[in-house]
This record gives C-alpha cells, sequence and structure tokens, in this order.
C-alpha cells in the first residue's frame, strides 16, 4: 500500500483532480478565461513531449534526452516557484501562470501520468 498523496492510488489521482480544477478555476477568476497566459502555462510543460516526438519510439516510452526536461517541466516545483514569485512580487500574471501550470501537472496526475524513469518509461 502507497502511502500519502500518490497518482498511482485511486485517492490521489481524485486529490489531483479537484487541485487541478481548482487552479483551472482560481487562473480563470484570476486572469479571465480566455486569458493567454493561463493557457499558455497550462500546456507549457508539454513541450518537453514535442522536444521528443521525432525520436520517440512510443508514446510510453520517451528519448532518454527528454526525460530531464520532461520531468523538470512536469515538478510542483515549477508551479510553487511561480507561485512565491507571485506573491513576493504581487504579479497577477505570474499568479496565473503558476495557476495555470499547476492546473496542467495536477490534471496529468489525476489521467496517472506522473514523472518518467531514466529510461523514459512511466514509473
Amino acid at each position: 500500500m502507497t502511502r500519502g498523496w500518490t497518482y498511482h492510488a485511486p485517492t490521489g489521482r481524485a486529490l489531483s483532480g479537484v487541485v487541478g480544477v481548482a487552479a483551472l478555476v482560481a487562473g480563470a477568476r484570476l486572469g479571465g478565461r480566455g486569458n493567454k497566459v493561463l493557457w499558455t502555462a497550462a500546456v507549457l510543460p508539454d513541450v518537453a513531449l514535442l522536444y521528443a516526438i521525432a525520436a520517440a519510439p512510443g508514446f510510453e516510452r520517451l528519448p532518454r534526452y527528454a526525460v530531464r526536461p520532461y520531468n523538470t517541466l512536469h515538478s510542483p516545483a515549477v508551479p510553487v516557484t511561480l507561485l512565491s514569485l507571485a506573491a513576493v512580487t504581487r504579479s497577477r500574471t505570474t499568479a496565473v501562470a503558476g495557476l495555470g501550470w499547476l492546473a496542467h501537472i495536477a490534471v496529468d496526475r489525476a489521467f496517472g501520468y506522473g514523472p518518467r524513469r531514466p529510461d523514459g518509461l512511466r514509473y
């Protein structure tokens, strides 16, 4: 049995889904539903997939060179950093970006997509 908040457990996935929806709603309320920063930040973590797509043997395995960028862009540390910076600078735009980024990561976790192993497969 896995302890804590994990995307491997049904309750962890449900919690991730709630966090993702809440972050998206908060970002839309703060910046507006059509805010370009919100939607750009919400898809930006998948730039690593574009980086890997030409050499990827399939969706399940990323090439080794793309694992670190993928894991970095899908790390909760990125939106936490953006939201912390927004709190310090009182920047609404940075807060909206952090919320969009957090929404992406949380929704990925809700659907069972987490970090990649060094060989490119999912954990």
